[in-house]
């Protein structure tokens, strides 16, 4: 697993690999920032009618202000991370066959297919949106609102990750064995590689 993170440090500086990693949060970045531009003023009004129905800060509106401001960029950013997951079902197969060919020279035999990417991505990503509603309460308290994303982006690119990682090398046999045999693994990368999001600029670096 060391091995697999020294040579994604490395691939940080792959000119080619990081252009393509961009991709994805460029285009949700402009896609959701007209949005919010062309929506603002609906947007700050569903941010005010919840400050109104919070206990004791309804008549603060140096509070209720906050609350708009940061709610707003924290949708804003929480749409950018699901929507550029699915991108990046579009572009995997150019980033793992850049690695590909730089580390491993495996040999294409795999099942993985565009559409299968992106049924994974869009599977996480109904299920990342029911339980971000759920933990909405999380969201509001110091500390856990970070654990909170943190699992949550875990679950949203833990399969996607691991589908366009090995898919196309592997037959469905292969893939569903080295899965069960590396759970944990799986699951501790796509944990140290959501925590990048927490550090807007990072993000790029979660599909290297």
């Amino acid at each position: 697993m060391i091995d697999i993170l020294l040579k994604s440090l490395k691939d940080v500086f792959d000119k080619e690999i990081l252009f393509a990693s961009l991709i994805p949060i460029i285009v949700a970045a402009l896609f959701w920032g007209i949005v919010f531009f062309i929506f603002h003023t609906q947007i700050n009004s569903f941010f005010a009618y919840i400050a109104d129905h919070i206990p004791f800060i309804s008549d603060s509106n140096w509070i209720k202000n906050i609350i708009e401001t940061i709610g707003g960029i924290f949708i804003y950013y929480e749409l950018l991370i699901i929507t550029s997951v699915m991108i990046v079902g579009i572009i995997a197969d150019k980033i793992v066959d850049k690695i590909n060919k730089k580390y491993y020279n495996l040999e294409k035999k795999g099942f993985g297919t565009l559409f299968g990417s992106l049924s994974i991505s869009l599977k996480q990503n109904i299920i990342f949106i029911l339980l971000f509603l759920v933990l909405i309460p999380a969201m509001f308290i110091p500390m856990l609102n970070i654990l909170a994303n943190l699992i949550l982006w875990t679950i949203l690119i833990k399969e996607p990750m691991y589908y366009d990682s090995i898919a196309m090398y592997a037959t469905k046999d292969e893939y569903k064995q080295l899965q069960k045999n590396n759970k944990l693994k799986i699951i501790i990368i796509a944990f140290l590689s959501s925590s990048l999001f927490l550090v807007p600029l990072f993000g790029v670096f979660v599909y290297v």
